[in-house]
């Protein structure tokens, strides 16, 4: 008797069932689910049916008997805005784990590499993902075959690995890679040296996040070198995650983010933070920026938001939530861009905290 299968899951859908058999515990988070989502498609971050998308692939989960989802009614539904999401999920089985021996694939039964001694034991107690033993069995190949003669790019050495470019940046922060398994040296990996836009202001422990390039700019120059914020990268907008895989590298002491209060910059913000934290970042915090621009700006007309604003404020500090409920219950919206460059050259930057 076999476990559900993966084979015919969509890419997305496959990423979250990854995720789903590596969790903990046998109830996976919407949270969880809805920042797996995001690294693995950066084009739902905004995306108008970015909602609708995710609901899609919860049920083709459901239907694949990967997992179980809350009773119709109860209170385990997200119901606004529509579609309905489900808070949870809970797992039913372990996709790709195979309980019959004369099934067993070629990963469990072949002598492996010195350096992959512990793969036995894995793939017998920790019930591997198809994704996984994908991976394993192309590292297998890779160190028969005299191993990394250079260090390039991840997506590069993943297709050879697997066929698939994305597959060893999807496992990377998994558990193939903890303490005594996989390492980047052994692969000879590295990621892509892209690098944000980004500009260097002193020595301040924070790195300011911008969502939108002209207020980037106007604070790339107008920020003290000796202030607290020490780099100000433009945050280009919905690809935020982008921008935040890139800045991993780096391992800032302090992250902030500054962006517009409306429901489109909330859910960047909101999505960033969710981001920040798989990736082992800093705490993605708002900027007190927020709190000027709320003084500074003039409210503009926006389309009314259907959701739950309650949820959408919660990134903000308890002092600012109460004035952007109120903004976005009467369908308006302040762009970012209120704090210009003849405000901030007026004004002492030093503590941005």
């Amino acid at each position: 008797m076999t476990a559900p299968a993966t084979e015919t899951l969509s890419p997305l859908a496959t990423r979250l069932a990854d995720v789903i058999v590596s969790a903990r515990t046998g109830r996976i988070s919407l949270d969880v689910l809805y920042a797996a989502a995001h690294r693995a498609d950066t084009s739902l971050a905004g995306a108008d049916d970015a909602r609708a998308r995710l609901r899609a692939v919860c049920d083709e989960l459901a239907e694949a008997g990967v997992v179980r989802l809350p009773r119709v009614g109860g209170t385990g539904w997200e119901t606004l805005p529509r579609p309905a999401l489900p808070r949870f999920v809970t797992r039913i089985g372990r996709p790709g784990l195979v309980t019959d021996p004369h099934v067993i694939g070629p990963a469990t039964v072949k002598g492996w590499h010195a350096d992959l001694h512990w793969v036995p034991a894995f793939l017998r107690d920790e019930y591997p993902t198809p994704g996984e033993r994908a991976v394993l069995d192309g590292v297998q190949q890779f160190l028969a075959s005299g191993g990394a003669g250079d260090v390039v790019p991840l997506q590069e050495r993943s297709v050879r690995l697997t066929g698939d470019e994305k597959a060893l940046g999807r496992l990377l922060r998994g558990r193939l890679f903890r303490e005594g398994r996989l390492t980047r040296e052994l692969l000879g990996v590295r990621r892509a040296r892209w690098q944000p836009t980004s500009r260097h202001i002193g020595d301040g422990p924070i790195t300011l996040v911008v969502e939108n390039v002209a207020t980037w700019e106007s604070l790339a120059d107008a920020l003290p070198g000796d202030g607290t914020v020490g780099q100000v990268v433009w945050g280009m907008g919905n690809q935020l995650g982008v921008v935040l895989e890139a800045l991993a590298e780096e391992e800032p002491e302090e992250l902030s983010y500054f962006g517009d209060l409306d429901v489109g910059g909330l859910e960047i913000a909101r999505r960033g933070e969710m981001t920040a934290e798989s990736l082992g970042l800093p705490q993605l915090r708002p900027s007190t920026l927020y709190a000027w621009l709320l003084d500074e700006g003039e409210p503009q007309p926006a389309n009314p938001f259907a959701g739950d604003i309650t949820e959408l404020i919660a990134w903000l500090p308890d002092g600012l939530r109460g004035a952007v409920a109120d903004l976005l219950r009467s369908d308006t919206r302040l762009a970012q861009e209120w704090i210009g460059r003849e405000q901030l050259v007026e004004t002492d930057l030093r503590d941005l905290r």
